[in-house]
């Protein structure tokens, strides 16, 4: 058998090298182009190529609206962005008619084995359509990583998904509590928990020569409402009453933060340092006891050398008002695999990462109260954080590493094909009698 071909349908993927958006499908694909021929199919951008080769991988890019105007996908996410700017849901329908074309213009071209579509809405109901009408079908394999199951409430989201996974092979979620929700609606497709991971062996690893600050609070992610940085600034507030050294570090952009600035600026001093200021070691990096500071996108690549640098690192996330919600946390699992102490959001799926008490804290969502007081004492307990962040980084090592998660993946692919195989060998047979 030839090596087999595998068409990954995303709507997030680093639109360059060196790119900030998040690349947790990237780094699957990259290292499961070792045993497959990976072609992906991504949303276009400004300054993105249409088509090229990255890593092993082919990459094709679909443009859905004239190249200045295309706004639905990158950046923060497309529920996030709707949200903020209703004008761009006009983009959806030509959205999905440019992915479905290029799906079925690429799966007439080349016999592919197996569809991956990352998220069940939009790219999983987008691989379904691709194939209405094909004689030749290929399985697919849908997997969910939260907004798409949490955030899209009612009864004709429902239906969709259900339609989705009905005529799908099987469905992989990130977390425990994802799978509960799948199997809760009564679906029959096989579920399948197999978390996103990351490089815990040569990127996100302690690093002994790069001393530790002493009261530097890290927040990193999409600013978005359900990562809660708002209750973390609260939070903040209190912390820096209590421990005036202490300084609060936010990595990362998205809708939310113009307001994000603005109402921390109601609470401690602010300052900005994105890529054009911000020093190229970060031990540079001068001290600014209770200020707030805003870095802006950073690249994957750097991510390691501000959990390293950081005291501990504060996944504050909630539930959202849509009901959006984690569906895993990695950078809990980024900051575990660097030997930094964790705090989060005691929600469902955050429990597959944190032991509470073991691995790291969690506490109630929201409560700002309960998550000051968790900084303060961390912050004052350096023996507790010393004990708590060794657990982590073996427990993150131990589940989370990819060269684990791409044998999850690279096993269940094989099986989907074989099945899929005698499947339509049987179909053949029953045809010809």
């Amino acid at each position: 058998m030839n090596t087999p071909r595998l068409l990954v349908l995303t709507s997030t993927f680093p639109r360059w090298q060196q790119d900030w958006e998040p690349r947790f499908v990237y780094d699957l694909c990259r290292r499961l182009a070792e045993t497959f021929e990976v072609h992906v199919v991504a949303p276009h951008a400004r300054g993105a190529r249409r088509h090229e080769r990255m890593d092993g991988m082919e990459v094709h890019r679909f443009c859905y609206f004239p190249e200045r105007l295309q706004d639905l996908a990158y950046q923060g996410g497309m529920l996030e962005k709707i949200k903020k700017k209703p004008w761009i849901l006009m983009q959806v329908p030509f959205f999905f008619a440019a992915q479905i074309s290029l799906v079925r213009r690429l799966t007439r071209d080349m016999p592919f084995h197996v569809l991956h579509a990352h998220w069940i809405l939009p790219q999983g109901l987008c691989a379904v359509l691709a194939q209405m009408g094909r004689r030749r079908q290929v399985p697919i394999l849908c997997t969910s990583h939260g907004g798409d199951l949490f955030g899209l409430r009612g009864r004709l989201f429902d239906a969709v998904r259900r339609w989705v996974l009905d005529r799908s092979a099987a469905v992989t979620v990130v977390s425990r509590a994802m799978a509960e929700r799948i199997r809760a609606s009564g679906l029959t497709t096989p579920c399948h928990v197999i978390p996103m991971g990351t490089d815990l062996t040569t990127l996100f690893s302690p690093d002994p020569n790069t001393p530790r600050r002493k009261a530097v609070i890290l927040f990193v992610g999409r600013l978005v409402e359900k990562k809660g940085v708002r209750y973390l600034l609260d939070a903040f507030g209190h912390v820096r009453q209590e421990i005036p050294d202490a300084e609060l570090w936010i990595v990362g952009s998205g809708p939310e933060e113009a307001f994000l600035k603005s109402y921390a600026a109601s609470i401690a001093p602010v300052r900005s340092s994105d890529s054009r200021n911000r020093p190229m070691n970060l031990l540079d990096f001068p001290a600014t006891p209770g200020h707030i500071t805003f870095f802006g996108p950073v690249p994957h690549r750097d991510l390691p050398a501000f959990y390293r640098t950081a005291t501990l690192t504060v996944v504050p996330s909630v539930v959202a008002r849509s009901g959006d919600q984690e569906g895993l946390g990695l950078v809990l699992v980024e900051a575990m695999g660097c030997g930094c102490p964790v705090i989060a959001s005691d929600l469902p799926a955050i429990r597959d990462v944190i032991r509470p008490g073991e691995t790291g804290l969690l506490v109630s969502p929201g409560n700002t109260l309960a998550l000051a007081e968790a900084i303060s004492n961390f912050l004052n307990n350096p023996e507790l954080m010393k004990a708590l962040s060794t657990k982590g980084r073996h427990r993150a090592s131990a589940h989370f590493d990819w060269n684990h998660v791409k044998e999850q993946y690279t096993r269940l692919f094989t099986e989907v094909i074989g099945e899929f195989s005698i499947i339509s060998w049987e179909n053949s047979e029953n045809r010809g009698r």
